[in-house]
């Protein structure tokens, strides 16, 4: 994942806040180029859909990307908190978070809340698009949402494309069965003998996934 794909993943940019914020229209797509506070360089963004940044040395006359390097240090280190810190303003004052890509961990999260008082907590700086649900009372997790390369759960997926997840707690006598169930999968990064992955591609409906998320929270009272 690179640097924009990170920043503004479960983002969805607003074009007329955009537009307000400096972006013109050019070749297609809006268009935004402001000076860096570091001589010489410029950063220029495209929004056609998705956010591309790029670094310009105008003495130079060509492109600076060494900050992409992994691990860069020195000027290099400079110039990509430079970068961050210019993309994450526009993300802040022209996009709206939508916490979750499919419509399907939408709708679920909506009945978490109304059912059980509880929203998401991104508790993770490094991994932004995983979120924990707890109840309140005794304050352990009973589901877990998430993106991850298809691969990671169904291990028999020719995909690598990012799909979400949600990972829910269940009564160890009832993994073999679910397993059983396409759509659900031995748990993602969580205990696999409590937990299971549901994909959220609609092939386990609304209400199967509700039912679990019931079960799910009831065992976590204590």
């Amino acid at each position: 994942m690179d640097i924009e794909e990170e920043l503004f993943a479960n983002y969805e940019a607003h074009e007329a806040a955009l537009r307000a914020y400096g972006f013109t229209e050019n070749g297609g797509a809006l268009v935004y180029g402001t000076p860096l506070p570091a001589p010489d360089l410029k950063l220029v963004v495209s929004y056609d859909g998705s956010f591309r940044g790029r670094v310009f040395d105008t003495a130079m006359g060509e492109e600076y990307s060494n900050f992409r390097r992994p691990g860069a240090t020195g000027f290099s280190a400079e110039v990509l908190q430079m970068f961050t810190d210019a993309l994450t303003d526009i993300r802040t004052k022209c996009c709206r978070n939508l916490f979750f890509r499919s419509a399907q961990m939408r709708r679920l999260c909506v009945f978490i809340r109304e059912s059980f008082g509880s929203g998401p907590e991104f508790l993770w700086k490094k991994l932004p698009v995983f979120a924990a649900f707890r109840r309140k009372e005794s304050g352990k997790w009973f589901a877990l949402a998430g993106a991850v390369p298809r691969s990671k759960v169904d291990h028999d997926a020719s995909s690598d494309e990012k799909i979400e997840v949600l990972n829910i707690k269940i009564e160890k006598t009832r993994l073999a069965g679910l397993l059983a169930h396409k759509g659900i999968y031995e748990a993602y990064h969580m205990n696999k003998k409590s937990w299971v992955s549901v994909i959220l591609d609609g092939t386990v409906g609304d209400e199967e996934i509700q039912a679990l998320l019931k079960e799910a929270y009831g065992s976590v009272q204590k």
